[in-house]
């Protein structure tokens, strides 16, 4: 069959999964295409060699001006998300039109989709099944995006955005949608993790696939030596800046007894530089590597959460998102993890003049994050291999068990 894999110009997780389950599909003999956004075209034909490439830009060119942006938010709805980066209906139009050009061009009988908004729709009226790659969040079937915050929500409306949707929806003669998360649904839906860190419970149509980044993660770790302390610095992406890579670079300064290594951009050299403490900023095709002999990670709480725990590696979450917050709450509440604790803090509302002068979205608008204060938990962090470990064993079930091939070729009917 042919595979039209999808994926919105997000993080290295989201085009690591995507290039993963491309090798996967050919190896199978499966003919595979994948639709990308030239920014990550060069980076997709390092992953993905033998996948054919379309592109799109599919972010709207001219987002609304933020003269302050919450640091942590969209914590009840996609809808602030897309409200500040501009989505309009004249943007998810254009964006359908481009996807739906690519469908009939390409005509595969089955749509991959992780994380595009858009996809849903021009899938729709191409009447091409859709297999969706969700963790805990954008599925109908589960809880609310922001669910273990909803307590916060009492007496706050919170932003919609179903219009641009429906507008487009409407002119192609389907049905609206009625719950924002329905752009993120599939005909199946592949969730690559475990039911024990999911924070979305009782999903009965939903499949558990285990991590599905990379091959299958070494079943221990190699000897023992200085703790190696690996952390992703997930910014840009429109994430505003953080206290966070100053502090953990101060926190390298100051803890020779840690070696650190840091995934990040140029953006971040200004923050460090090699010493004999810090072997130095990393590429993401040594971060797999490197989480293979790691003792702590810190990560957003995504996708990277799962791969450290895979290799029964503990993990410190500072995340963007509420969803992402809830993944590190349920990570530690198996003992495998810690929320980093100023992220339990009550939400703040604000109203965010990219989402609208009527509206106040949830979130805060800065985090305290210290050198001391990352010492005390990567301190807390690094007694929690156990628990991580056993995470490990449940998240390798699930993998071993999920045919993910068979999967999809039964989602086209094949």
């Amino acid at each position: 069959m042919h595979v039209l894999l999808t994926f919105w110009d997000g993080g290295e997780g989201h085009l690591a999964r995507i290039a993963y389950l491309a090798g996967l599909l050919s190896e199978r003999g499966h003919r595979c295409t994948i639709l990308s956004s030239a920014a990550k075209a060069a980076r997709v034909r390092e992953l993905a060699p033998g996948s054919e490439i379309r592109l799109l830009e599919n972010k709207p060119p001219n987002a609304p001006a933020r003269p302050e942006a919450p640091v942590y938010s969209h914590a009840f709805r996609h809808a602030q998300r897309r409200a500040a980066l501009g989505f309009t209906a004249g943007f998810v139009a254009g964006n359908v039109a481009v996807v739906g050009r690519v469908i009939r061009d390409v005509c595969p009988e089955l749509i991959v989709n992780d994380y595009h908004d858009t996809v849903r729709i021009a899938a729709d009226a191409a009447g091409v099944p859709v297999v969706s790659l969700a963790m805990a969040h954008g599925l109908t079937s589960g809880d609310t995006l922001g669910a273990w915050k909803a307590h916060e929500q009492r007496g706050h409306r919170v932003p919609e955005r179903l219009d641009c949707f429906n507008q487009v929806r409407a002119r192609l003669g389907l049905r609206p949608y009625t719950d924002e998360r329905e752009t993120f649904e599939g005909a199946t839906n592949l969730i690559p993790t475990c039911p024990e860190l999911d924070p979305v419970r009782s999903r009965a149509a939903d499949v558990y696939v285990g991590s599905i980044m990379a091959a299958p993660a070494p079943a221990t770790s190699s000897g023992k030596r200085r703790s190696l302390v690996v952390s992703y610095l997930a910014e840009g992406n429109n994430r505003p800046e953080s206290a966070f890579p100053e502090a953990c670079a101060r926190l390298v300064a100051e803890a020779p007894e840690w070696d650190f290594v840091v995934l990040g951009g140029e953006r971040y050299r200004r923050w460090f530089s090699s010493g004999v403490s810090f072997p130095g900023m990393v590429s993401p095709s040594d971060y797999l590597a490197l989480l293979d002999r790691a003792d702590a990670v810190i990560t957003h709480g995504g996708t990277t959460l799962v791969h450290a725990l895979e290799r029964s590696v503990p993990v410190l979450c500072l995340p963007w998102t509420s969803s992402e917050s809830a993944w590190a709450v349920r990570a530690e509440e198996h003992a495998a993890g810690l929320l980093y604790p100023e992220y339990r803090r009550p939400l703040e509302w604000r109203i965010d003049p990219a989402v609208g002068a009527d509206v106040e979205v949830a979130g805060h608008w800065s985090i305290p994050v210290t050198a001391a204060g990352l010492r005390t938990a990567l301190h807390r962090v690094l007694d929690l291999r156990p628990g991580a470990a056993a995470m490990a064993e449940r998240l390798r079930e699930y993998r071993a068990t999920a045919e993910i091939v068979k999967l999809m070729e039964a989602a086209a009917g094949g």
